[in-house]
């Protein structure tokens, strides 16, 4: 049987307006985006999709191996990284369409061209270091390939262990002896050479290294500084090209506000009160007589009232609460104190020293089940029914700084 024209253009006009496609999906055009790549790096294409499509990839104009991918559908993102092999010399560049698959149906959804250019290489700083030191140096690798270094190993030695943070690689050097050698800096498995540095292994300036210039530090006022974060630190930890042998110590102009002490041979700077003052460095090296380093300044602000009890609630990493433990146990009907636990322990702790006075602070409580539960506005606990509850408290000190903690209560029949 014959289908009138009348009826084919009915048939087809229906198919249209039902939505079914008549032009298969993979045909669908999308904007084609132009990638430049340098030969040894790569780039990420990685975004996150729909768990309920499959997508994958097709690669046209790539014969001669110019980019390598790695594809991978990880379910609710896709991961995709394309490699520079090659250089291309083809007016035809590779070009790369990401599609998803539903049903045997394909659709395209992104398209991207490549081209790959000629290894340009990096420059590098040049590096001193003291004799018979070591010291760090930051080398940039955008590459797909690690660094090999070729040196005068009579003078210094390189670690080729390395601490990496995104394009960044550090490695440890250590000086041998005095002199200058050129490191050259290769990719590693190949003969390409990335660039070169000059280091010099001599005598080097001690200084204050530069994010300590001024030094910053915070000052307790409720209490020692001495055990908390920010309030003191390490001599040694803040100098730069230190000497082999060398002791080093600071003479503080204004000891209100800053201090030194001594402990194991270690001098540490602690804050005595807010305010700004120079610190004098000294550095004595074997008999020889101490010498005037150079100069330093020292800024101390206040911590705010609930930065003092987060250090305090640091020497009980089981928490406040409980004998060692951080859930608090109790029988139906007993009674605890959970204001005389926090007042001892956080605010007027006598191993650190801290102390407030009752007008600085108000501590309120409420409990997150009070069939298991109870708590009175002076912190009283009361167990009501065996399961488990939270009994949180939140304290709101003068200077409108918020400390906040819960405690977890284990109401069980011993």
């Amino acid at each position: 049987m014959k289908l009138t024209k009348t009826v084919l253009c009915t048939f087809l006009s229906a198919l249209i307006i039902a939505g079914v496609a008549l032009v298969p999906a993979s045909a669908v055009t999308v904007k084609t985006k132009d990638k430049v790549l340098t030969k040894y790096t790569r780039v990420k294409l990685s975004a996150k999709k729909s768990k309920k499509n499959t997508y994958n990839y097709k690669i046209s104009n790539n014969k001669k191996n110019n980019v390598k991918v790695e594809f991978e559908d990880k379910g609710s993102s896709y991961k995709l990284y394309v490699y520079a092999n090659k250089v291309t010399k083809e007016k035809k560049l590779p070009t790369l369409t990401i599609y998803k698959e539903k049903n045997g149906t394909k659709t395209n959804l992104k398209k991207y061209r490549f081209t790959v250019q000629k290894f340009k290489g990096t420059k590098f700083s040049d590096y001193k270091v003291n004799v018979k030191m070591s010291k760090s140096k930051t080398l940039k690798n955008k590459y797909t390939k690690e660094y090999k270094f070729s040196y005068n190993k009579k003078i210094i030695k390189i670690d080729t262990k390395f601490k990496k943070s995104g394009s960044k690689r550090t490695y440890k050097i250590k000086s041998l002896k005095k002199g200058t050698t050129k490191v050259k800096v290769y990719l590693k498995g190949t003969k390409v050479k990335v660039g070169e540095f000059k280091a010099t292994s001599g005598d080097v300036k001690t200084t204050v290294k530069k994010k300590y210039r001024p030094l910053k530090l915070k000052y307790n006022s409720h209490g020692e500084s001495n055990y908390m974060a920010n309030c003191n630190i390490k001599l040694d930890s803040i100098l730069q090209d230190k000497k082999y042998k060398a002791t080093y110590t600071a003479t503080i102009s204004n000891e209100n506000v800053a201090s030194t002490y001594t402990d194991k041979n270690k001098t540490y700077i602690y804050s005595t009160g807010k305010g700004t003052t120079t610190a004098t460095l000294y550095q004595k090296i074997g008999d020889k007589a101490e010498t005037k380093v150079g100069t330093f300044k020292i800024t101390v602000s206040k911590t705010k009232m609930n930065y003092v009890l987060q250090q305090n609630r640091l020497y009980y990493p089981d928490g406040i609460f409980g004998n060692g433990e951080s859930v608090e146990y109790l029988k139906p009907g007993e009674v605890f104190n959970m204001k005389a636990v926090i007042t001892e322990k956080l605010i007027n702790n006598k191993m650190t020293g801290s102390h407030f006075k009752s007008s600085d602070y108000s501590i309120s409580f409420v409990s997150n089940d009070t069939s298991v539960a109870t708590v009175t506005s002076a912190g009283k606990v009361t167990a009501r029914s065996t399961g488990f509850a939270i009994v949180n408290y939140s304290i709101g000190f003068s200077d409108n700084s918020v400390f906040k903690g819960g405690c977890p209560i284990e109401v069980i029949n011993i």
